[in-house]
């Protein structure tokens, strides 16, 4: 059966599978057992250059891999010799950052999992990124847009885009009418005189992640009752061998073959899963675990998760019993291995990547319009990008008005643009691809968001975000006012007229605001109902709007007016607190991730800088943190200000323990308690008469089961 053939059968399902486990010699009246290589490869994130400089930690040191080529010869390697071997992907293989694939509507990465010989793939959240259709479009080579422009371009041997070789599976991802998938949940595949089956799982989040917000109004159900459903399907049809592959993950503590101390939804589930899985593969979590985990019988089944971008390929090998195609669960065996550059890459794969990069170098010179003057950009200011972004964002979506975050960087608005000829190289990076989404909002919301613009996250750490406004809606802010009554409703314009209170009004923003509007700053955005998905994404519309646009003029400023002064003194959320300065005091932590998240960027006043337990390898929690304070000082509380890049919530402090000691060995809690998810600075009180030379942060939980710390300050008790 050809692979298209098996595309169009019901059951089509992507996986990846790799072959061959030492058996048994066999008597006369004893069958071999049929070996099984089941490969894994996860996020790829079409990582296809050798050039990213990617690195992986190994057991002799940090190890150069990745790029297709290289991942190629792996493949062959591995396969070498070994019949009934399979390729299973784990989801987010396409669409992501790397220009060169992106640019070419992510096809370039397809032509080359086709290259690799692709069995089965997972439809992971990032293949919802621009909505279930253009996964459609993925696997049939449909073309949308502009074909040339937007998709549909040459493929490396002249060929037109014809989409993959393989089919895409969620055997959780159902019609909320019908309750049933909207792709094959699973795959069955012949292996020897047997058959294994291979078994699909969305991420359940997929609707909640910015770029596949809503999820195309699909039901995203929970993994572990969907794959019990589709392994009790694949048993009543007699197929006793079966391999779980989802894009949901966990983490550990060790190397990319290790299992130390593992966490996380992916070890959750596969102690519930149904004993009749064999393996269970993972991803989304970009990490990498060999582990064997009880299933809920008791009989241990290897769970695995091979990194991301093409670092690591996982390897496992099976043994059915010819008789019953059962899994010989004591021969199974598992690996991951390094994708490393000490091979020889396959000169096929190479020639298709040096392909795509040219042409990317190519496009770049493409001229798409020329500009009357400068758009300038400021990410904390009115600009004419921010104002030209807004509007294109109103038109797309029809809402009343366009309210668009300038400082959220390259997701929605990262840069500006020179007068004259406007190449597409010079235009890719303005716009970001985040989603354009509609929201009704109170005119007392709209108000709240506006005020939001200065609010100061943290005592000695301020923030001044920009909001981006489309023509319609302008309005006057008073500096000389306190954070949080700059803005006059009256003075406040939609459409020439002044901002209603009571009405309901449609608002167009990025999907960050809907989602993460509290940990941008901008708690207001989360206050809505009804939202909608436009159906372009904002970097398309914004490229389309110069090709179609030969003669572009600049908008003018003036929808924000700035009424000077100076504003009242301000003691912070907590009222007044005595700061003990910085300078007097040091840091230490248990662990940190790299140089440049060492506990001293915890107190170095810089509110770009954090410090950050280690993550390669994980370091689990809890993590501390200690404060010496040089001397014995009488304490009030501890203030913390959690990491500020809002959309990596990873390392925020839910659960903690502040805890005292004046001899820096024995620590004695003074605080318990939960802080919330949000950028803004959390206090620990500490009981009347505290006195300590040293005060330990211990974060018991947090965000991916990580610590973090932008900044932390020791507020000293009145009069000391």
């Amino acid at each position: 059966m050809t692979r298209k053939s098996r595309i169009s059968s019901i059951l089509a399902a992507l996986g990846l599978v790799a072959a061959a486990v030492a058996v048994p010699s066999p008597t006369s009246a004893t069958p071999a057992p049929i070996p099984v290589q089941v490969l894994s490869l996860t996020d790829l994130h079409g990582y296809l250059s050798e050039t990213e400089n990617l690195t992986i930690a190994g057991p002799s040191g940090t190890q150069q891999v990745g790029g297709a080529g290289y991942l190629k010869a792996h493949l062959d390697k591995l396969r070498a010799g070994k019949p009934n071997s399979f390729l299973i992907g784990s989801g987010d293989q396409f669409s992501g950052w790397p220009d060169y694939t992106q640019a070419f509507a992510n096809e370039p990465t397809i032509e080359v999992l086709n290259a690799f010989g692709m069995d089965f793939d997972v439809a992971g959240n990032h293949e919802f990124d621009r909505e279930f259709p253009f996964l459609r479009r993925m696997t049939t080579g449909a073309c949308y847009g502009k074909p040339g422009f937007d998709s549909c371009f040459k493929d490396s041997t002249g060929r037109n885009f014809h989409g993959t070789d393989y089919a895409y599976h969620a055997a959780n991802i159902v019609n909320p009418k019908s309750k049933q998938p909207v792709l094959p949940p699973y795959w069955i595949a012949k292996a020897g005189t047997q058959r294994i089956g291979f078994i699909g799982l969305g991420f359940p989040g997929t609707p909640t992640e910015t770029l596949s917000i809503k999820g195309s109004g699909f039901e995203f159900q929970g993994v572990v009752d969907a794959a019990n459903r589709a392994a009790a399907e694949l048993k009543a049809q007699g197929v006793n061998a079966i391999v779980v592959s989802m894009h949901e993950g966990g983490q550990q503590g060790g190397l990319y073959n290790d299992c130390k101390n593992p966490t996380g939804p992916i070890f959750d589930a596969a102690r519930s899963m149904s004993p009749d899985i064999d393996v269970i593969l993972g991803g989304h979590w970009h990490t990498a675990f060999n582990c064997m985990i009880p299933d809920p019988n008791g009989v241990p089944r290897p769970v695995l998760e091979a990194s991301n971008h093409g670092r690591v390929l996982g390897e496992v090998n099976l043994s059915l019993d010819p008789a019953t195609g059962d899994v010989i669960r004591s021969a199974t065996t598992a690996a991951n291995h390094a994708v490393t550059k000490d091979l020889t890459p396959d000169p096929g794969v190479q020639k298709i990547v040096k392909y795509w990069m040219d042409k990317w170098t190519t496009r770049q010179q493409q001229p798409l319009t020329k500009l009357d003057r400068d758009l300038d950009f400021a990410p904390k200011a009115e600009s004419r990008t921010g104002n030209l972004v807004a509007d294109l964002y109103r038109h797309e979506a029809d809402g009343d008005f366009a309210l668009v975050p300038a400082d959220l960087g390259v997701d929605v608005i990262a840069a500006g643009l020179k007068a004259g000829t406007v190449t597409y190289g010079a235009a890719w990076p303005v716009t970001g691809i985040s989603p354009i989404t509609t929201l009704s909002m109170k005119g007392s919301t709209v108000k709240d968001v506006l005020e939001q613009q200065w609010i100061p996250p943290a005592y000695g750490c301020t923030r001044l975000s920009s909001l981006a406004t489309s023509d319609n809606f302008r309005y006057t802010y008073d500096l000389g006012k306190p954070v949080g009554n700059r803005v006059d409703p009256a003075k406040v314009l939609v459409n020439g007229k002044p901002l209603r209170l009571d009405k309901t009004y449609r608002v167009t923003t990025s999907a960050a605001m809907p989602l993460h509007g509290a940990q941008y700053g901008y708690p207001g955005f989360q206050q809505y109902t009804n939202l909608e998905r436009a159906p372009r994404m904002g970097q398309e519309v914004f490229l389309n709007y110069l090709r179609t646009h030969p003669l572009l003029k600049a908008p003018n400023l003036g929808r924000v007016t700035a009424i000077p002064g100076t504003p009242p003194p301000s003691d912070g959320p907590f009222g007044p607190l005595n700061l003990l300065p910085q300078n007097e005091m040091t840091a230490t932590a248990t662990s940190q991730g790299g140089a440049a998240y060492s506990a001293a960027a915890a107190i170095d006043g810089n509110c770009t800088t954090m410090w950050h337990s280690n993550w390669s390898p994980h370091a689990p929690l809890p993590q501390y943190i200690t404060l010496d304070l040089k001397t014995p000082r009488a304490i009030e509380a501890l203030v913390y200000t959690p990491r500020q890049d809002a959309d990596v919530p990873n390392g925020r402090i839910s659960s903690y323990d502040v805890q005292t000691s004046t001899d820096g060995s024995t620590f004695t809690s003074a605080a318990k308690g939960s802080w919330d998810g949000s950028v803004d600075a959390k206090i620990a009180r500490l009981p009347a008469g505290t006195t300590a030379r040293y005060v330990r942060l211990a974060g018991l939980a947090g965000g991916a089961d990580y610590a973090a710390a932008t900044e932390l300050n020791i507020a000293l008790a009145p009069a000391s």
